[in-house]
């Protein structure tokens, strides 16, 4: 059986993880905002909204991905700290499955905060933008 405080540890993790989301969206649509007239020039050319929908879900998940390998090597090096405070009487440690789920996790929250980002800079008239250059 789980211990409460662990439970409780988890929720708080949850939602760290939530408010970081929500925050990671909007710093993806002003950055992806700023780049409306390079979209709009792109699909002028003949760049679907598919493709450009897609190029950005991609950076959203590459910026993920470097969010979830800092914040595994982060607790790595927390944990070896507090192991040496402790002088090993706890041990603790990272395992694979843990690992896992932290990459998992910085995957689906890089999806879930770039699609509302990514979905307004597909919808992006090219006309718009084609006046300003």
């Amino acid at each position: 059986m789980t211990p409460d405080q662990a439970k409780v540890m988890l929720i708080i993790g949850g939602l760290f993880l939530v408010v970081s989301s929500v925050n990671l969206i909007g710093i993806l649509l002003g950055k992806f905002l700023a780049r409306a007239p390079e979209v709009g020039v792109r699909r002028a050319l003949g760049a679907s909204r598919g493709s450009v929908f897609v190029q950005h879900i991609v950076e959203c998940e590459v910026i993920g991905l470097l969010g979830g390998a800092i914040g595994i090597g982060l607790s790595a090096l927390v944990l070896r700290v507090i192991n040496r405070w402790f002088d090993n009487q706890f041990a603790f440690q990272l395992d694979v499955p843990m690992v896992l789920t932290a990459v998992v996790l910085a995957l689906v929250a890089g999806l879930i905060a770039g699609l509302y980002p990514s979905w307004r800079i597909c919808r992006v008239a090219p006309a718009n933008y084609l006046k300003i250059q």
